[in-house]
């Protein structure tokens, strides 16, 4: 590792809760400044950059709503901060945590040492830790500040640790009832000295894998903060920063929550400013007279602060915020930050670049399943269907939290894999009674929302939006039949989840069987596919609400007919009544688009047939027209009332489709269905694309596209064409 480079007028030392009195160093006497004004520093932050040094993505940096600008990259960062630096020489380089963890190869191959390399040709002064940086334990963390060649041979030899304070008040090693890192850092310029205390949410223990982190004890931070805020006034220092691993969230109207915002109400007022982080978010706003600024993730943008500080009180009297994106464009690399990156890259390329399949289309990166009547998502889908077939198990479980990353089109590389499934967790399989299932599932859906990718299985439930609560109502095996509660199944979850999550140590029967590492359970699977790969999302999770009476939870069409009617795309025929059995008519159909579209009316149809009705329904029809999505019967009529046929709906969807997508779907040049013959070219097209895009089924190999089409078809058919991204 290199020495870094002093390149500021400050200078720190560390003072920790466990050192006795002679080791703290009092507020210096010896310096008098002659001048009179403020002493500007500037504080640049970042947060969660989970060793993301080589990554980069497009994101809206102008607000015009278009992710058009490349944002991100170590070298980008490291050039914009240098950038920011040269307004002020007094600056210092601080983060607040999960700046190691859940890595990509390049850096997670080598024990996220790149990182601290990286770090440190940047001139980083303070940072503290996150969850992740307990990833692998307390003792692995204690070698990455401190130094040391890694047990098991991995990282580099020789590899010296971290040349900058790591700092928390709050993280103790129960074995020895002390912290175990200091518990703040000062940092001094022109006789001015700020204090820098950390702190990690409490929720840590219970986020990380249990091996190596037994005795992991994280006290309140609140009371953590006060505590040392004390120990630093008596001292003589009144400018106090937190550094949090702790959410933040800005609001629309600009207020600032979560927890960083309910922990400024409660510690001292000497605190002045708190960097968040955890829940990779964009804040800049002030709570009860404390500065809170959280930026982002991965490396894409960054904080700056400003302050200004007394020399005769030692407080500081101004601070100001801005986050800003790390661009691409318009700025030059830094040059020796991009010859490490390169340097590891080269080292790393022959296992990163093995291309184990190709993927028909992109997937965009997505954690955790969503609300609504397809909660699943593709990549999840993939990974748990990897598990399940690597461990020959009934079901698996993938913590969302695992999912990092999402597949290009194109070849699938180890390295995008790794990137993926970052923690090398391992495999574990275990029993549980379908009792014991509904619990484990019940357990993963918190105010947060809902976790697990799934397979094996499907699941409906309920949830609470205001109250953020939910519950699991029926748990189904993929042949249909719902789940015994006095039945035994196995199941394969990673060992993260096996020691982290309570529901499954709770319900566990057996000891689990161990099996692979998570990611070469994951590429051995995708190499097994045909390729390219097409992983869709099943709808394996849905949620189920009660709003009409004639749609019960149990009903198949509930997901559907409920995310329509909350999308205010359908309506019931009362308030309480869908009629789902009920055939659908050519005008519903083309209201329920339109709806579905946002489009508005311009204009008359040409259609005299429409007398009858209300006025609504008519400006429908004339945008659907207007769109392209329905044609007449004739010049002048369109039969409103009359029954739609399947074909008809599909044909009049798909014409949606192009409306939305702003062009055609390309595919659809086979299908199962033999009774299409007799379709003309438009509509035989729309049934096999619309097939083929997963919005309908058939029943066997026959699509009966003459017979007619029911309200709880529809549903459906819309839905999925509304969630198809």
């Amino acid at each position: 590792m290199k020495f870094k480079k002093f390149r500021k007028l400050g200078s720190y030392s560390l003072l920790s809760a466990l050192a006795v009195s002679t080791y703290l160093i009092p507020f210096s006497s010896t310096y008098v400044r002659a001048e009179t004004e403020n002493i500007k520093i500037q504080l640049l932050s970042i947060n969660d950059l989970h060793g993301q040094i080589d990554y980069s993505s497009k994101a809206d940096v102008n607000g015009d709503g278009k992710k058009e600008e490349v944002v991100g990259g170590a070298e980008y960062l490291a050039a914009h901060m240098k950038e920011h630096e040269a307004d002020n020489e007094n600056t210092f380089y601080v983060h607040a945590g999960d700046i190691i963890g859940g890595s990509p190869l390049v850096s997670g191959a080598f024990q996220d040492e790149p990182v601290v390399e990286i770090m440190e040709e940047m001139g980083f002064d303070v940072g503290t830790v996150g969850n992740h940086e307990f990833d692998e334990g307390i003792e692995e963390l204690r070698r990455m500040v401190k130094g040391g060649d890694h047990p098991e041979g991995k990282g580099t030899k020789g590899y010296d640790g971290m040349n900058f304070p790591v700092v928390a008040a709050n993280a103790y090693d129960k074995s020895e009832g002390k912290l175990i890192l200091p518990p703040y850092a000062v940092k001094e310029v022109d006789g001015a000295k700020i204090g820098f205390i950390g702190v990690v949410t409490t929720e840590t223990p219970g986020m990380v894998i249990k091996k190596g982190n037994e005795n992991l004890q994280i006290t309140d931070e609140v009371e953590a903060i006060n505590k040392y805020t004390k120990e630093l006034k008596e001292q003589g220092v009144k400018s106090i920063v937190v550094l949090a691993h702790n959410p933040s969230v800005q609001e629309d109207n600009g207020a600032v929550s979560g927890q960083t915002a309910e922990f400024a109400k409660k510690i001292d007022d000497e605190v002045d400013i708190i960097f968040a982080g955890h829940n990779h978010q964009f804040t800049k706003g002030v709570v009860d007279n404390k500065l809170i600024v959280q930026s982002f993730e991965y490396g894409q943008a960054f904080g700056d602060v400003d302050i200004e500080i007394d020399p005769s009180t030692g407080d500081i009297v101004k601070k100001s915020a801005t986050t800003e994106w790390v661009t691409q464009e318009g700025i030059k690399p830094d040059e020796k930050v991009k010859s490490i990156l390169e340097k590891y890259n080269e080292k790393v390329k022959p296992v990163k670049e093995e291309i184990i399949s190709k993927s028909a289309v992109d997937y965009p990166s997505q954690r955790y399943p969503g609300f609504g009547p397809v909660g699943d998502h593709p990549v999840g889908n993939m990974i748990a269907d990897g598990m399940k077939e690597t461990m020959d198990a009934d079901i698996a479980l993938m913590n969302g939290g695992g999912v990092r990353a999402g597949i290009d089109k194109g070849d699938i590389t180890f390295g995008e894999l790794y990137t993926i499934q970052p923690f090398g967790n391992v495999l574990n399989k275990f029993t549980v009674t379908g009792a014991g299932l509904r619990e484990i599932l019940d357990g993963q859906i918190t105010s947060y929302g809902l976790d697990y990718s799934i397979s094996g299985l499907r699941y409906t439930y309920t949830y609470d939006h205001n109250a953020k609560r939910g519950k699991v109502v029926d748990i189904f095996l993929l042949n249909g039949k719902k789940i015994n509660p006095s039945e035994k199944y196995t199941v394969v979850v990673n060992n993260y989840m096996f020691g982290a999550d309570q529901a499954i140590i709770d319900n566990a029967l057996d000891q689990p069987e161990t099996g692979p590492v998570d990611i070469d359970a994951t590429s051995d699977y995708v190499r097994s596919l045909e390729s390219p790969v097409h992983f869709k999302a099943e709808g394996r999770i849905q949620e189920v609400s009660s709003i009409f009476k004639d749609v019960p939870l149990n009903s198949w069409s509930n997901p559907y007919v409920s995310y329509l009617a909350n999308e205010g795309v359908v309506k019931g025929k009362s308030p309480e009544v869908f009629a789902p059995f009920s055939p659908l008519n050519r005008a519903q159909f083309a209201s329920m688009l339109v709806r579905a579209l946002d489009l508005k009316a311009e204009g008359t149809s040409p259609f005299k047939d429409l007398g009858k009705m209300d006025k609504e329904t008519k400006d429908e029809i004339t945008a659907a027209y207007k769109a392209g999505l329905i044609k007449g019967t004739s010049d002048t009529t369109f039969e409103p009332w009359e029954p739609i046929s399947r074909s008809q709906m599909v044909t009049m969807m798909m014409r949606a489709y192009e409306v939305k997508h702003g062009a055609p779907y390309e595919g659809g040049t086979s299908t199962k269905f033999t009774d299409l013959k007799t379709l003309d070219s438009e509509m035989k097209k729309a049934v096999v694309t619309a097939e083929e895009l997963g919005y309908i089924e058939g029943y066997g190999d026959k699509f009966k596209p003459y017979n007619g089409a029911t309200r709880e078809q529809m549903a459906k058919v819309v839905s999925l064409f509304l969630l198809d991204k």
